[in-house]
């Protein structure tokens, strides 16, 4: 019994460890999982048969497949079809155009992984609002709202759904059925949507975002370099006495010279051949530099970057994606127009002054960059998963022809998942192989739109939560809870479990918090003597309810890098949301899934 205890009180303390170094956010959640299963091994708490059960994990599987059958929706031009179309019906105000968008990217999410509905809609809004003369950020985290609460209308909504319905059919309960959740999805996305378009709507700021830079806006500030060239008249000249000097959004904060950044006050230094200038600037400033005789940008100069050409060139923003393989890399490594045919013009990191040399700044992920490039070479970006453009700009999808089979892919795992004619990982992996086979996706490309970091944060989750129960971690955390609440009666126990796995996932991963309070879930419904349903599904809603925080949900960190917004905002505008869904789900759940026992 000491053994158990001994280990238990281990596997606590590093679920404490795991949970604060996720938040830390020095390490990526993938490695600190892995490293929480290599402790868990070392030490003994679980055998190494245990351990690397996890990697055959159904739900695990089926989330990698929904990624290809999404991946498919996407390169064939399903789902930028189904936003062009959208376009004939959407008004001149922001209100008629959330009206028709809230509820189609709540269906499409529904039923494929909600971060490409995201990626495909942000530029599209983005032209629109350009358009019509809205402000793109009353439009951006309502997308982003809306497709999250889509996902938790039907199983394969949202990997947290799947890994539910895993965790419950490991620890002896029936998984969740296709569209089990429907009832109580669509009743929280509709109520969702509403708020989004009355109350929500005024809550939300009036802002530009980063793309309407490019329009002349100046709330923003890119960090860039130039060096003064051999034959520059801007030589011998102090910086009060050149044109530099004219721009209201510049400002230069260092000149280095032969490595050496110099001492003495900026404006009192003559500039010399190859002198380097750090400038903060807007992205119209940036613009009007590239014109400046004697002084070119760092990326052209210095990076081993050739000029674009002779093509007409086009500028524009673009962020570097959740799953990019730039992230951690330098722009100078990265070599842009080698790689992809732009050069880098400048960087933006959202609240973050950028003061490293320009070429040595390592690329995060939300980080915008400002690029040019022929127009040929910006519109080979358009699908890259390195990138999503903050511009609506055309291409040719490659597979046209076979949509319908990309979409009747997704129908059919629905419908024989609704069915139940087999386990839902069969069916998303005949699908997923259905779609690689008809030559909706290349090999190569199937292998690239799974997001191996987020299945590798699984496994190591799974790990966790599979020593939680074994050393019996979560019963103790249940009986704690019991301990607390229990006088309270279920109801506010359910209601506790909604909410904290709601706080939980507005600094976590949501699939870490499902898989970790699945079972302390159950073990509560045990203690108590009720159904186990109703807090499976009070797990499902907390979870997926990411609302007051833009690093939660990879849509809100998407639309926070690609919006401008602030982290105030997403509190402003998704803390009631995160109340409304609370509220709901704590009356609804017991009147869908009775609490008494059968």
């Amino acid at each position: 019994m000491a053994a158990v205890t001994w280990q238990a009180g281990f596997v606590l303390a590093l679920l404490a460890v795991t949970f604060a170094l996720m938040v830390w956010e020095k390490l990526s959640l993938d490695l600190v999982a892995m490293l929480a299963l290599c402790a868990l091994l070392i030490a003994g708490v679980l055998t190494p048969t245990e351990a690397f059960r996890v990697f055959a994990n159904d739900a695990a599987i089926t989330v990698g497949c929904m990624f290809v059958l999404s991946a498919a929706l996407e390169r064939t031009g399903v789902l930028e079809a189904a936003g062009a179309y959208l376009h004939r019906w959407m008004g001149d105000s922001d209100w008629s155009v959330l009206v028709v968008v809230l509820p189609v990217a709540a269906l499409i999410s529904a039923f494929i992984n909600n971060t490409p509905v995201v990626v495909v809609f942000l530029p599209i809004l983005i032209s629109l609002a350009a358009k019509r003369d809205l402000k793109p950020s009353k439009l951006l985290i309502p997308l982003s709202f809306a497709a999250i609460l889509g996902g938790t209308c039907t199983l394969i909504g949202s990997s947290t759904n799947l890994l539910v319905s895993s965790s419950a059919r490991s620890l002896g309960q029936a998984p969740l059925a296709m569209f089990e959740l429907t009832r109580i999805g669509a009743i929280l996305a509709a109520a969702g949507i509403l708020y989004l378009l009355t109350l929500g709507r005024k809550l939300l700021p009036s802002r530009d975002t980063l793309a309407s830079l490019l329009e002349g806006s100046a709330s923003k500030q890119y960090v860039t370099e130039g060096v003064i060239t051999g034959d520059s008249p801007l030589i011998g000249k102090r910086l009060t006495e050149t044109s530099l000097a004219n721009q209201p959004q510049l400002r230069v904060f260092e000149i280095v010279r032969e490595g050496e950044p110099l001492a003495a006050p900026l404006n009192e230094i003559a500039l010399a051949r190859g002198d380097r200038l750090r400038l903060s600037t807007s992205v119209s400033t940036v613009m009007e530099m590239k014109d400046v005789s004697g002084l070119e940008l760092l990326p052209k100069a210095r990076l081993g970057l050739d000029v674009v050409g002779t093509q007409k060139a086009a500028v524009v923003e673009c962020v570097i994606g959740p799953n990019s393989s730039l992230l951690g890399r330098s722009i100078r490594e990265v070599s842009f127009r080698r790689r992809y045919g732009v050069i880098v013009l400048a960087v933006h990191r959202q609240a973050v002054n950028l003061r490293e040399h320009f070429a040595d700044v390592r690329l995060q992920y939300g980080d915008t960059l400002l690029i040019e490039g022929t127009e040929s070479a910006v519109a080979e970006l358009r699908g890259h998963r390195d990138f999503l453009l903050l511009a609506d700009v055309p291409h040719v999808a490659k597979r046209r022809r076979k949509q319908w089979l990309a979409v009747s892919a997704i129908g059919l795992v629905a419908l024989l998942a609704g069915f139940e004619v087999m386990p839902i990982a069969a069916l998303a992996f005949l699908g997923a192989a259905g779609v690689v086979a008809t030559g909706c996706l290349d090999v190569e490309e199937a292998y690239e739109s799974v997001e191996w970091k987020l299945l590798f944060l699984i496994f190591g989750m799974l790990a966790l939560g599979q020593a939680l129960e074994k050393t019996g971690g979560t019963e103790l955390i249940a009986r704690g809870i019991i301990y607390e609440l229990g006088d309270w009666g279920p109801v506010a126990v359910l209601s506790v479990v909604i909410l904290t796995a709601s706080i939980l996932t507005s600094f976590l991963s949501n699939n870490a918090v499902a898989v970790l309070l699945t079972p302390v879930a159950l073990q509560a419904a045990q203690a108590l003597e009720v159904s186990p349903r109703p807090f499976l599904i009070a797990v499902v809603i907390g979870a997926s309810a990411c609302f007051a925080s833009p690093i939660g949900y990879q849509t809100n960190t998407l639309v926070y890098g690609a919006g401008g917004y602030l982290f105030r905002d997403f509190i402003r505008v998704g803390l009631p949301l995160n109340l409304l869904v609370w509220l709901l789900a704590t009356l609804l759940i017991p009147q869908f899934w009775p609490l008494a026992l059968p």
